[in-house]
């Protein structure tokens, strides 16, 4: 099984994408879960969208290449981060007028992250809206977010999750991949 990871922040050294990484702990042996880089992505502007850029061509490859696709992605003053509007702005539109959506019918799996209490559950369900708005199968249950993320990190800047966070992230996971399997039988 292919999953594309999307991490929602450009920075090298994000929280999202550590938390990404994560998953890999979670995932059965068989999963091979590789990350999407968009950071060459331009924004979104209809009169650049065909001839598509480059780097537009190889997202959309890899989005059609996966079986399902990860979101871990930080909350941005109570919004998700416009890097990730602006990739889900592009993978909206066919790859050639009439042509599907490439993110059309792929399961995907949201994870949110906030610095404060709130767990980023604002900007799930803005993702979830335009997602559903898109055709994709977002998992409905069960959801995760992690709130106050920077406690959750060792004194080397490494995730230290607790057991009661790692328990809940191992179960979500192993639910995303029934849930991708059933979307491939």
């Amino acid at each position: 099984m292919k999953i594309a990871g999307i991490v929602g922040s450009l920075n090298s050294h994000s929280i999202s994408r550590k938390v990404l990484m994560e998953s890999k702990k979670y995932f059965s042996e068989d999963v091979e879960l590789s990350e999407i880089e968009y950071s060459d992505l331009p924004l979104f502007n209809v009169d650049k969208e065909f001839p598509r850029p480059k780097s537009i061509e190889r997202i959309m490859s890899e989005i059609n290449a996966s079986d399902g696709i990860v979101i871990v992605m930080p909350e941005y003053n109570l919004s998700m981060p416009g890097v990730l509007k602006n990739l889900l702005d592009w993978v909206s539109r066919p790859t050639v007028q009439g042509a599907p959506k490439p993110i059309l019918d792929k399961p995907i799996l949201v994870i949110t992250t906030s610095a404060g209490v709130s767990g980023g559950m604002v900007p799930q369900e803005q993702i979830r809206s335009v997602l559903n708005y898109l055709g994709a199968h977002v998992l409905s249950q069960p959801r995760i977010s992690f709130a106050n993320i920077y406690n959750k990190l060792d004194g080397n800047g490494n995730l230290a999750f607790d057991e009661t966070s790692a328990t809940f992230y191992d179960a979500t996971v192993k639910a995303f991949e029934v849930f991708v399997e059933r979307f491939h039988k």
